[in-house]
């Protein structure tokens, strides 16, 4: 069996601050070092997202604070850096196509592209997060140029069609990298039923990820264990330990996750394991 890549996505999205929970980190210096943390616990990717420091609210200027989140992880460890490409959405469509070029040379080696537009699935449920096909197809060309991985992140079966659809086109390089975003609400469930479905619709060659919100986080991680697949963790999805105590640390998330990988005689990959199946040359 491949051997088990942990992403650890130690920021949180935009919805979780300090006003959610105090131990999500908003610093460089404190997402550095949760990064570390996170890694010495074997995850072998970190997924950033820029927090505006002290609050833990979305950095009006990211890319700044993303390259600085990057430096500082490479100078202490070997874990592969995968930047959102999330944030500065209410930029114009010139003026966010600038930032994410810019932002595909930070020094990161994986980047998050949302396969298609989704309706937000936190309260009070408006609005839309934008992604349309040229956008992708153009997002995806910045990606190549610098030679970053993308990971394709999947919130409903019709985001699988589109990926297949791209790749038959050229847009991206294969084998690709999925990652089933499973939200509930108004993307899929995170149920076995729905990844057994969304799994027979991959290309046998592609290596998937998991990752589900609150406490479906850890069962459908088991889940995604068994049956090949890779998990991500951490406070972007699940600021909890347990049921009425606050994780102090994503660490926690990822111990976790290891002990039941163990249980199951699934071996961790390393970094540079990672790096191996996933095709990244570092």
């Amino acid at each position: 069996m491949v051997k088990l890549i942990i992403t650890a996505a130690v920021t949180g999205g935009e919805p979780v601050s300090r006003e959610m929970t105090p131990y999500v980190p908003t610093t460089a210096e404190e997402i550095t070092e949760e990064t570390v943390r996170c890694w010495e616990a074997g995850a072998s990717i970190v997924h950033l997202h820029a927090k505006e420091p002290g609050t833990g609210k979305p950095a009006p200027d990211p890319n700044p604070l993303l390259k600085q989140y990057v430096e500082m992880i490479h100078d202490r460890c070997d874990i592969i850096t995968n930047v959102t490409t999330g944030g500065g959405r209410r930029a114009t469509d010139e003026e966010l196509d600038k930032m994410i070029e810019e932002r595909c040379g930070l020094g990161q080696e994986m980047m998050s592209m949302n396969m298609g537009t989704i309706n937000l699935w936190i309260k009070p449920y408006r609005g839309i997060f934008v992604n349309d096909v040229p956008r992708i197809i153009r997002w995806a060309g910045y990606m190549r140029d610098h030679d970053v991985k993308p990971e394709l992140e999947i919130y409903d079966t019709g985001m699988i069609n589109t990926s297949k659809m791209l790749a038959d086109e050229g847009v991206f390089e294969t084998p690709l990298h999925i990652q089933f975003v499973m939200v509930g609400r108004t993307g899929f469930s995170a149920t076995p039923k729905a990844l057994l479905y969304s799994l027979e619709e991959l290309p046998g060659d592609w290596t998937w990820s998991v990752c589900a919100l609150g406490r479906a986080e850890l069962p459908i991680g088991a889940v995604a264990m068994t049956l090949g697949g890779h998990v991500r963790v951490g406070m972007e999805d699940n600021i909890m330990l347990k049921r009425g105590e606050l994780l102090k640390s994503n660490a926690q998330l990822v111990e976790r996750i290891v002990t039941i990988a163990e249980a199951l005689n699934i071996e961790v990959a390393k970094p540079d394991e990672a790096r191996k199946i996933l095709g990244i040359k570092k």
